[in-house]
């Protein structure tokens, strides 16, 4: 494809040239040149895109993908959704920029009243962040506030981010290992989805240094769409409310629509409803944007702690930031819509009906997980995760690898995508099974 060509976004793939072909190679290389060495990971040449519409996506050497991964699932309405490049663009002719805690503009007013309609009527106050990892830190921080309390419960597998203070609860084997000296001991560890967690829980809160909140994926999505037993959620927050500890949930992931409600926790209505909520990535719809919702008494608590100045005790020079609250709204209206649930449901179940039959062909894979559109598959041996994940790149669909165990692979599509993509896509990953791993529906290795 021609860069003049266009896209609607609903195109199968097309590869020219195996990836990554050699202008990919070129630009990666003058690109690890230049950029530091923390955001690059093996030394293979990654694919470098260049456009997308939709589910598609290009790269520079012309090669058309399926894209499952819509930017670790930023992308909810696909690449360049139409209408939030239009509420974006309009911003951008009007106001680019706030200022901060001094002066609002008027889209911070519409966007935090909208997602404050959101909250299920129980989390009716809302701050802003530019990223997941800020927004995590910001419910912490409001968390100590409401309780006096520093240490969080935190639970084995959840991935809440890299800064610092995100990275003192998340557990995701190695990341926070270099820094180690400095990262505060504020998580209780507890292990993800068991009833073994609420006796660890009952030991710290006996103990000299008690937690004071609890904090939870919904499902879990770094670590590979992990979702725990139907009744543990609410039981959770039950538990939680008995011994006094705030309810946090992590949705960033798993909100927006991603698993078919707005809210992942609104399928168990009341009985999840959290004191505090993080959302981001598909929030946006592409643009970089979070949020804390919370209820009123808990986020309030930021109230006593106004500087002697009067400035407000929490800011950041793109807080709000015009652009992101813009294309964030335009977004929600559509993510909101009655039809983009019904979709998601629709096709996200035929999408598991046929993981879950490709699984019992194949035997390198052990368990499918998928919820909505948040998928993935668990691979026996680990080192199949990066040879699947390349074999289905050259098929022409685009997925990423997760798991605290490096046997995962995830896919967190566009909200939009089609049918008929998802339905090639399986049979995509059929194919790389049996290049990649030299297995046939005998389960006979090569």
């Amino acid at each position: 494809m021609t860069p003049r060509e266009t896209l609607d976004g609903t195109e199968l793939p097309r590869i020219i040239i195996p990836p990554p072909g050699p202008k990919s190679r070129a630009s990666a290389k003058r690109l690890r040149r230049a950029e530091g060495a923390a955001i690059w990971g093996a030394e293979e040449s990654p694919i470098v895109w260049s456009r997308g519409k939709g589910a598609v996506v290009l790269d520079v050497d012309g090669n058309r993908y399926i894209d499952l991964t819509a930017g670790f699932g930023v992308l909810s309405l696909g690449h360049a959704a139409p209408e939030v490049a239009r509420a974006v663009s309009a911003q951008a002719r009007k106001l680019t920029q706030g200022l901060g805690d001094l002066m609002p503009h008027e889209t911070r007013e519409k966007l935090v009243r909208k997602l404050v309609s959101l909250g299920g009527g129980v989390l009716d106050r809302a701050l802003l962040a530019s990223t997941g990892a800020e927004a995590v830190e910001l419910a912490l921080k409001t968390a100590h506030l409401a309780t006096g309390r520093r240490r969080v419960v935190a639970f084995t597998g959840a991935y809440h981010g890299q800064s610092y203070g995100a990275l003192t609860v998340t557990d995701y084997p190695g990341l926070g290992k270099p820094f180690a000296a400095q990262l505060a001991d504020l998580a209780v560890r507890a292990p993800y989805g068991s009833d073994a967690a609420f006796q660890i829980i009952d030991q710290a809160l006996d103990g000299s240094d008690p937690p004071g909140a609890i904090l939870i994926e919904p499902i879990q999505g770094r670590s590979g769409c992990v979702i725990p037993p139907p009744g543990f959620l609410p039981k959770l927050r039950a538990y939680a409310r008995d011994r006094g500890l705030l309810f946090i949930l992590d949705e960033v992931m798993t909100g927006a629509g991603r698993t078919g409600p707005f809210w992942a926790w609104e399928r168990y209505g009341e009985a999840a409803a959290p004191d505090l909520l993080v959302g981001g990535k598909g929030i946006g719809g592409g643009v970089a944007i979070a949020a804390v919702l919370g209820r009123k008494k808990v986020m309030e608590s930021w109230r006593a702690h106004v500087l002697p100045s009067g400035e407000a005790p929490h800011a950041s020079t793109y807080y709000a930031h015009p652009l992101a609250c813009a294309g964030a709204l335009r977004a929600i209206e559509r993510l909101t819509k009655p039809e983009t649930r019904a979709h998601v449901e629709r096709v996200g179940a035929l999408f598991a009906d046929g993981l879950r039959a490709v699984a019992a062909k194949y035997p390198a894979i052990g368990e499918v997980r998928a919820e909505g559109l948040m998928a993935a598959i668990e691979l026996v041996r680990a080192e199949l995760t990066g040879r699947v994940v390349a074999a289905l790149a050259r098929e022409g669909v685009l997925a990423y690898p997760g798991g605290v165990h490096d046997n995962v692979i995830c896919f967190t599509p566009p909200l939009t995508i089609t049918e008929e993509q998802l339905r090639f896509s399986v049979e995509a990953l059929e194919r790389a099974l049996q290049i990649s791993c030299g297995m046939y529906p005998t389960g006979d290795w090569k």
